[in-house]
């Protein structure tokens, strides 16, 4: 959340990197885990259910902070609930709000089913070299 705050008073390129940069760090270090611990690449699988996961933990922080942030930061404004809550339920803000995190999730999906593709296979064979 903390990154989103910061982005958000940053220029709109650099706040969208700097809000993506936890979800890539994260999932760096999530290959890193699963590397020493099973000592072999992902499988497809689990590629697919690493990627979905990731975007979906991604997707509900971003939609729930975005429909919360506004009564969280504005609460010394009188009836905030009742303006809160007209505008959480307005379809448009809505459907806005969804199309642009799917603008975001599928090349997340995309960068993390080939991360933990190829380059953790290149990964695995460097970490763990085949005794021959």
């Amino acid at each position: 959340m903390l990154m989103g705050v910061i982005a958000a008073l940053l220029p709109r390129g650099v706040g969208q990197v700097l809000t993506a940069l936890p979800f890539l760090i994260s999932s760096i270090l999530l290959l890193f885990h699963f590397l020493k611990k099973e000592r072999r690449a992902p499988t497809r699988l689990e590629r697919n259910r690493f990627s979905l996961i990731y975007v979906l933990i991604f997707f509900f922080y971003n939609y729930i902070f975005a429909v919360l942030g506004p009564l969280l930061f504005n609460l010394n404004i009188p009836n905030i609930g009742a303006l809160w809550l007209k505008e959480a339920l307005n379809v448009e803000f809505q459907l806005m709000l969804i199309s642009r995190l799917l603008i975001f999730m599928i090349p997340f999906y995309l960068v993390v089913f080939w991360f933990y593709g190829p380059q953790a296979k290149r990964m695995a064979a460097k970490m763990f070299p085949d005794p021959q």
